[in-house]
């Protein structure tokens, strides 16, 4: 038990950026991929997101970019992710999963859309996932 809570530590300390849980509008999708259907951001920071989404096998998402939405608007489109983390949610009816995505290198411009959403966008109180 004791290894467990201190893995859980570690991972923690590993993160550069706290995270804040976001609004229930809030969606993300793979950019250009026009066929998929938007998923729930749980928390984002400046280094990553996290994010749900149904299906039973993990996301292609190799060298892929994703966009923000706030309702159907688009927020920051185009942010270059790397997968750190998917995995099947509790046994469910519906197979879920939960995805973390790390941010590759953004643009000026994206840095301060991203810093605008987080600012205007999220709960005030950093999420613990």
């Amino acid at each position: 038990m004791q290894d467990a809570i201190e893995r859980k530590r570690l991972v923690t300390e590993r993160r550069l950026h706290p995270r804040f849980s976001t609004r229930e509008r809030a969606s993300v999708a793979v950019t250009g991929d026009d066929f998929s259907l938007p998923y729930h951001l749980i928390d984002i920071s400046e280094g990553g997101m996290a994010f749900r989404y149904l299906n039973e096998r993990p996301l292609p998402l190799t060298d892929s970019q994703m966009d923000i939405y706030l309702g159907k608007e688009l927020f920051v489109g185009r942010l270059p992710v790397t997968v750190v983390d998917d995995r099947q949610l509790a046994d469910n009816f519906i197979a879920k999963r939960h995805c973390g995505v790390r941010f590759g290198k953004l643009t000026p411009v994206q840095q301060i859309q991203l810093q605008a959403f987080i600012h205007c966008q999220t709960n005030s109180v950093q999420s613990s996932s």
